[in-house]
């Protein structure tokens, strides 16, 4: 037993061993630097062409009436300026307080028997200008209505007297069964335009900002390029936020250990895994009875590429992820879309790295009807803000997304 003697000897800092301050120093110095301490807030970055070179509005006079795009983005104290805390928090804490419900849950039928869900939220209080606007919202990959950043955008956007119509992607709500073979696809946008040509056969007085987030932000994309001109004279804007543009660069880019990303790779893939697992009657056993799946090798993938080449590309019906990538990205889509377009991303978002948005920027240096937003702090998905430890329910995202609907309104409608 440790006599009294023995335990103030081994309390007293006499007695540690001789590297322990400067193992204590260098630990110091590697959080300051983790949490990048000294990385200071600042006013986003802002890229659009020159309106002068069209004669109808163009987004850069949109961006303009926001007023939170001239002010500092100031992230939670301590914590917020690192993008892989920044990326973990919010998914976990999200907004609690708020009850998971829906004033209605639409269901449409497509022609090969897959059934489309989404919610809508009306709002709770009038819009400033009395009119009628919804929100339609594309989550990330494998989300739905029930994830915690959707949720509190919905109850910020229904205080402000927006609509919103929320997009469950396939296999991802645990209560809705599949009626098809397979889940969601990175880019397939029949789900979407199920959602949309409802939307706009229930709500025909309505003008839609479309908005999409990471995985969500490129279907969006995707589909504001073919959206049929009847159809595109109801949207008012559209915004991407933290998407990656190309599968074909990102497939590389992501088995980097640079900034972790092969680990968040990983992780992405085991969600999909999971997902495929809760479906797998449907959505799996189909294709490994008819041999088009190899069943141990599925399971055994570890990254999205090996997940991509051994299912999705098979189910999709492509000779080669090549093929599939090219498909799903939507890079070479954006100069073609005459919509007005707001693309968001941050720059230090752990997932999708600057290589990978930087041709969006340069594009939107020269598009009058397309703008490019950088922010310094915000990780993927995160954009918490506040001054003190604890973030604000309120993001800066859901912040800017009302005031960037607002400011369309007044130049659009």
């Amino acid at each position: 037993m440790l006599s009294i003697t023995h335990l103030s000897a081994a309390i007293n800092p006499d007695y540690w061993p001789a590297p322990f301050w400067p193992i204590c120093f260098l630990l110091f110095l590697w959080i300051v630097k983790f949490l990048k301490i000294f990385s200071y807030p600042d006013v986003p970055t802002i890229v659009t062409g020159d309106k002068s070179l069209t004669k109808e509005n163009s987004v850069k006079e949109i961006l303009e009436k926001c007023a939170i795009l001239k002010e500092r983005y100031d992230p939670p104290y301590v914590w917020g300026r690192n993008g892989h805390i920044q990326t973990a928090i919010y998914g976990a804490l999200g907004h609690s307080t708020l009850k998971r419900c829906f004033d209605k849950r639409h269901q449409v039928k497509l022609e090969d028997g897959t059934t489309v869900t989404f919610d809508v939220f009306e709002p709770i209080a009038k819009h400033d200008s009395e009119g009628d606007f919804t929100l339609a919202l594309c989550p990330g990959i494998a989300n739905s209505s029930e994830s915690n950043y959707i949720r509190t955008l919905v109850h910020y956007a229904q205080e402000h007297g927006y609509r919103c119509a929320v997009l469950n992607h396939l296999g991802a709500l645990k209560d809705v069964q599949l009626t098809s073979n397979h889940i969601f696809s990175y880019g397939g946008t029949d789900e979407l335009e199920a959602m949309m040509n409802k939307l706009f056969e229930i709500y025909p007085s309505t003008k839609f900002i479309s908005i999409g987030f990471s995985m969500g932000a490129n279907v969006t994309t995707r589909y504001l390029a073919k959206v049929n001109r009847e159809n595109r004279s109801r949207i008012l804007i559209g915004l991407s936020v933290c998407q990656g543009y190309c599968a074909m660069a990102s497939a590389p880019v992501y088995h980097d250990w640079e900034n972790g990303r092969r680990i968040y790779n990983y992780i992405i893939t085991e969600n999909m895994k999971r997902l495929l697992k809760r479906n797998y009657r449907r959505a799996v056993l189909p294709h490994i009875q008819s041999g088009l799946v190899d069943e141990q090798k599925l399971w055994g993938a570890t990254s999205i590429l090996v997940l991509d080449e051994v299912y999705s590309r098979r189910v999709w019906g492509f000779k080669s992820v090549n093929d599939y990538y090219k498909w799903v990205s939507c890079l070479n889509l954006i100069p073609t879309i005459d919509i007005p377009m707001v693309f968001i991303n941050a720059l230090d978002d752990p997932i999708i790295p600057e290589v990978l948005f930087q041709p969006v920027k340069e594009l939107c240096k020269t598009h009058p009807k397309h703008g490019f937003i950088l922010l310094k702090h915000g990780g993927h998905l995160g954009f918490l803000e506040g001054k003190s430890v604890k973030p604000n329910s309120v993001t800066w995202l859901d912040r800017f997304i009302i005031q960037m609907a607002g400011a369309a309104i007044q130049v659009m409608s």
